[in-house]
């Protein structure tokens, strides 16, 4: 099964199908320590102010249905990522403090 992408034309909300679309370099966020109650809707939520959004996606656990604490946010410019690390990064929710990284490349942890 195929999933098609390109009507992202949602205002910034994250991308409806089950594929994860990524930004640019430079533009696609790590997100630890999210909540376990927290959605995609509401990480959506919390990082759409900092730019357009064309994915975010938290990883459940297929086993429990339980969220596994972490996910991504791809914004569709390396700008727009840098603002919501300065702003996201240590940001309480809770008791907990989320980590907010740029994401690695594929690539990067290939010996050589």
């Amino acid at each position: 099964m195929s999933y098609n992408n390109n009507n992202n034309n949602n205002g910034g909300a994250a991308a409806p199908t089950n594929k994860q679309s990524e930004g640019p370099d430079g533009a696609n966020l790590f997100i630890y320590h999210i909540p376990s109650e927290l959605r995609d809707h509401d990480l959506s939520e919390m990082f759409n102010t900092f730019g357009t959004i064309l994915s975010c996606k938290i990883f459940i656990d297929k086993a429990t249905n339980q969220s596994k604490c972490f996910g991504f946010v791809s914004f569709d410019n390396p700008n727009s990522a840098q603002l919501a690390i300065q702003a996201m990064n240590g940001f309480k929710i809770g008791s907990k403090r989320l980590k907010v990284q740029l994401k690695k490349p594929k690539d990067a942890a290939k010996p050589f």
